[in-house]
């Protein structure tokens, strides 16, 4: 057999490929398990949150037009579809809300938006399902790709013009390579084979956001399964992806230290991973339930509101989507659930964030318009540091009369903290109300039950039937 190491040209591959297939006692933990469980159920819930969202729906109806091997469950949905399809479907559903779980990481000194690790997490559950997996097996490749995601963007530079979702491809080749088994000559040639697929352009999640932004994680991960199934069957890729200049080195500097993907596990990365309990941008969590504090206390007194101050954390990736023109007066869907001052409007109006916060274009309403015009944004030091490792909010809103109402949120609900990780109780409330008027009450308590549960399963297939339409 061919020695992979005593060929430095493919060395960076071959061990990254090694790493993503070694045993860890730390993904068996019983934090890290437990951790991955509820990742899972609140990836659920936003599948289901979003069975009839535009972009997922197109995407259904273009697997029912073509037809498709019925082997994997697509969720939400009474039909099945091929592992592929499933996969595409499924992290299309997880992602289209923006609903599903945000990371957050320290790039030069400061925080920054990590990424959706979710992104990709129903490409592990697809290929489970397919290939008779365990729900451990799964849940140890979920807790893999989720580490490699963040050392993928660590080597990513802060002005790259390249996406974060650019690992997310090679993410989902990773997991499906370790629960097909197979061996690290042919793990490293679908890691190649989906690195020579997987750049994106940032153009995707800035200025006036498109479609784009909420599908190609789905369109990467689909990717990436296709060709670790091909590697599988003895496809190659190019080896020298990481280490040739020709190769992605423009996306993945090897300046930072390609050996820091292989590296011992330390802390590990999905307990870093939060959950949004309102469907909007990551960044915005803090500032809704500022909001929804003010709108208690507020009591109605709408027609009474003079200006409305918005405070966040000082920090870059703040400032730079404080000033995106787009997201101040949002004309989309995709702008308004990412707007720093149509959200705190919309939750001072209705005391809630939800779907319904969005029909009908209610960004564009005059009256809706004109409370956005209220808002005013700005950023404290200080408050960055009273909650380092979050993003906290401030709000101000300033009534006729001189009264002001001061609300803060330092942590939100779905906040999770690396000694501990996330708190059930959130979680599982998101997944019962989003599925309220889907599922009865039975079946919720049961896929509750199975997914919080999911590492004593022999097969996850018995439990992916049970999220069916």
């Amino acid at each position: 057999m061919h020695d992979m190491k005593a060929d430095n040209r493919v060395s960076s591959i071959a061990s990254l490929a090694k790493w993503t297939l070694a045993t860890e006692p730390a993904y068996v933990s019983d934090l890290a398990l437990r951790q991955a469980e509820l990742l899972t159920l609140d990836s659920v819930a936003c599948a289901f949150s979003a069975r009839n969202a535009a972009a997922p729906r197109r995407v259904a109806e273009m697997i029912d037009e073509l037809g498709s091997k019925p082997v994997c469950t697509l969720i939400g949905h009474t039909g099945r579809g091929s592992v592929l399809d499933a996969t595409f479907l499924n992290c299309a559903l997880v992602r289209s809300q923006d609903f599903n779980d945000v990371q957050f990481i320290q790039k030069d000194g400061k925080l920054h938006i990590g990424g959706h690790c979710s992104d990709v997490l129903a490409a592990a559950l697809a290929v489970g399902e397919a290939y008779g997996a365990s729900g451990q097996d799964v849940l140890t490749a979920i807790i893999m790709g989720y580490e490699l995601f963040r050392r993928l963007r660590d080597l990513m530079p802060m002005d790259s013009v390249w996406d974060g979702a650019s690992a997310v491809g090679v993410v989902a080749a990773a997991m499906a390579g370790r629960i097909l088994g197979l061996d690290e000559r042919r793990q490293a040639n679908a890691l190649a084979l989906a690195m020579a697929r997987c750049a994106t352009p940032s153009i995707v999640r800035y200025g006036e956001l498109s479609g784009a932004k909420n599908m190609v994680g789905a369109l990467l991960a689909r990717e990436g399964v296709q060709l670790t199934l091909l590697a599988a069957r003895g496809m190659t890729g190019p080896l020298q992806v990481l280490d040739h200049r020709w190769g992605l080195q423009e996306v993945f500097t090897p300046a930072l230290g390609f050996e820091r993907l292989w590296a011992p596990v330390e802390d590990l990365f999905i307990l870093r991973s939060h959950v949004k309990t309102f469907a909007c941008i990551g960044t915005a969590q803090a500032e809704i339930v500022a909001a929804l504090e003010a709108h208690r206390r507020l009591a109605g007194r709408l027609d009474r509101i003079e200006a409305i101050d918005v405070v966040m954390a000082d920090l870059p990736i703040i400032r730079k989507q404080q000033a995106e023109k787009p997201r101040l007066t949002p004309s989309t869907h995709e702008t308004a659930d990412h707007s720093f001052t149509f959200l705190p409007a919309v939750v001072l109006a209705d005391g809630e964030l939800t779907p319904r916060q969005y029909a009908n274009e209610r960004w564009a309403q005059p009256e809706m318009r004109a409370l956005t015009a209220k808002v005013r944004l700005s950023v404290s030091e200080e408050l960055r540091a009273r909650s380092p490792e979050a993003m906290p909010c401030q709000i101000r809103v300033h009534l006729t009369g001189g009264e002001v109402i001061e609300t803060e949120c330092l942590h939100p609900p779905g906040h999770s903290f690396p000694d501990r990780g996330l708190s059930r109780a959130p979680v599982e409330e998101k997944f019962k109300e989003v599925t309220a008027d889907l599922l009865p009450r039975e079946r919720q308590a049961r896929i509750v039950e199975e997914l919080l549960d999911l590492r004593n399963r022999t097969t996850v297939a018995p439990t992916m039937s049970l999220l069916s339409a």
